[in-house]
């Protein structure tokens, strides 16, 4: 049992583990986090879309070749006057070029588009790394957070082991009853099982943390930073004007209303006119073998053919479909302007809500470390009493579990407190400058 104990006390006595910070943490998750790589390559396909050619302003140019073999054996037919093995080649070559010089100011339009979809796809990837940041963050302190709450259990396991120990001692002199050391023992396993549940917390924590890093999940670290309580009083009103200026989710809706218009002037192109060229060259070679008088004739004949088209298209009617479209796509920009004002106001209303959730929690975070200073300082008291006899086992466990959950309030009150400032600045589109 006390090899037991032992092992729950000090765990880190059996694997080697590297120093970790915050900053190391985001480092890492920057370079090996799975969602920022996929965001980065499609990132990366958005800008080789946008350009010119897809948005159909460049010459489209071909060029064909083609050789053929061909033989027709008439030395067995009586009625071909040429009874010969006749054997023709013949080689074709064609170059056409294709060029829209005008299609109702939609090639603009569709360039415009393609800058939309590679600034939406830049903005997502922003978005990745914004969440991802804040995930490392109370991954990161998560773990801290759950490492303390370890480090407070050992600590009342040890002094419960160190208090059975002189209980058992003066029990066998008979200065004590067995009613006390039953209950100290008691007191001291329900601990440890507590403290075997909390090494789980952590251990699976520290996982969460690595599948979030993109490492090995059973690494495992010392975890060097603690967690972040620095105080920082904001103006709602810079808040504000900064979440209005640099929230991702309001920036993508805008793109999307961006991208709106590029559909109505697609749209109003159609009933312009599409002016187009087409023009190439086709050049043919043929040979004919046709035996015995191939020495006697011309055998070979060449032809090269030149063309140019110009051609202008206008639809007069097509029962009412380009109206339909363009009354759709305009019906779709109203809708993403509405989507645009909800987002706006859902969004501040969450930084109104964060914003008073930080400042109550600054409250909260400053009364549990008085209360947890006051319950460590009277544990302190009551375990020198009990050694001297002064309360029984029973008062001593009271303030014990007094002094254990005041410890844990505390802990979760720094961390929430550091949730809320993270929240903050995850809301206003700081947190990547802040980190």
């Amino acid at each position: 049992m006390k090899k037991y104990i032992i092992l729950l006390l000090f765990p880190n006595l059996l694997f080697a583990q590297t120093e970790l910070s915050l900053m190391d943490a985001i480092k890492i998750g920057m370079q090996e986090n799975y969602d920022i790589q996929l965001s980065s390559k499609n990132k990366k396909i958005s800008e080789i879309n946008n350009n010119w050619a897809n948005a159909g302003a460049l010459p489209t140019i071909n060029l064909s070749a083609k050789k053929e073999e061909a033989l027709s054996d008439q030395t067995n037919n009586p009625t071909s006057f040429m009874p010969y093995e006749l054997r023709s080649t013949a080689l074709n070559g064609n170059a056409n070029v294709s060029w829209t010089l005008f299609n109702g100011f939609a090639i603009r339009a569709n360039k415009a588009k393609l800058k939309n979809l590679e600034e939406i796809s830049d903005n997502n990837a922003t978005l990745t790394i914004e969440n991802t940041i804040q995930g490392i963050i109370l991954q990161y302190y998560n773990c801290v957070l759950q490492k303390q709450r370890l480090e407070l259990l050992q600590k009342v396991v040890r002094l419960a082991n160190n208090r059975l120990e002189y209980q058992q001692t003066k029990y066998e002199i008979g200065v004590s009853s067995k009613i006390d050391l039953l209950q100290i023992e008691n007191a001291m396993l329900t601990d440890s099982s507590n403290l075997i549940m909390q090494e789980l917390n952590y251990n699976n924590a520290i996982k969460n943390l690595n599948l979030t890093l993109g490492k090995e999940i059973e690494t495992t670290w010392v975890f060097t930073d603690e967690i972040d309580t620095e105080i920082q009083l904001f103006s709602y009103e810079n808040l504000k004007a900064s979440t209005l200026a640099d929230n991702t989710n309001i920036k993508n809706q805008y793109y999307n209303i961006q991208l709106a218009k590029q559909d109505i002037r697609l749209s109003k192109a159609a009933f312009y006119p599409i002016i187009s060229v087409n023009s190439g060259a086709a050049y043919n070679e043929s040979t004919y073998d046709i035996g015995e008088l191939s020495n006697s004739i011309d055998n070979t004949g060449e032809s090269l053919n030149y063309f140019a088209n110009f051609s202008v298209n206008f639809r007069l009617f097509d029962g009412g479909k380009l109206y339909n479209t363009l009354r759709k796509v305009k019906v779709q920009k109203e809708v993403n302007d509405l989507q645009y004002e909800k987002i706006k106001r859902e969004v501040l209303h969450q930084l109104s809500l964060t914003n008073d959730q930080y400042n109550s929690r600054i409250t909260a975070f400053s009364l549990n470390q008085k209360a947890f200073k006051i319950a460590a300082t009277n544990y302190t008291l009551a375990t020198d009493k009990q050694n001297r006899g002064v309360i029984n086992s029973f008062m001593l466990r009271d303030i014990e579990i007094a002094y254990i959950t005041s410890g844990i309030n505390a802990q979760q009150a720094a961390y929430n407190l550091m949730e809320s400032k993270v929240a903050l600045l995850k809301i206003t589109g700081g947190i990547i400058q802040g980190f």
